[in-house]
């Protein structure tokens, strides 16, 4: 039941309520931009189409790196968020 509650969101909506939850415990949030983050290798950056052979593997061609395409893709994510949270976590310049 709770699955289907959840996946019936809107991912908007779904943004809204995350937003609304962070600022409520003092929580920052850092938006993301997933475009191409499932074709682009984790390891040494190199973006291509042909890196995801299928849906469930990754394996870049540029340096050889294997994974499950999920956990790349992921990891693509977290480093991005990790950028987006040091740009908003700069002092005020004054």
């Amino acid at each position: 039941p709770q699955r289907v509650t959840l996946h019936s969101w809107a991912f908007h909506q779904l943004g809204q309520y995350i937003a609304y939850k962070a600022k409520r415990s003092a929580v920052a949030v850092v938006h993301v931009d997933p475009a191409y983050t499932s074709q682009g290798c984790s390891a040494c950056g190199h973006v291509a189409k042909a890196n995801r052979p299928n849906q469930s593997t990754f394996h870049c061609r540029s340096c050889g790196f294997a994974e499950h395409a999920d956990r790349n893709a992921a990891r693509n994510i977290a480093a991005r968020g990790v950028t987006g949270w040091a740009a908003v976590s700069l002092p005020n310049a004054a």
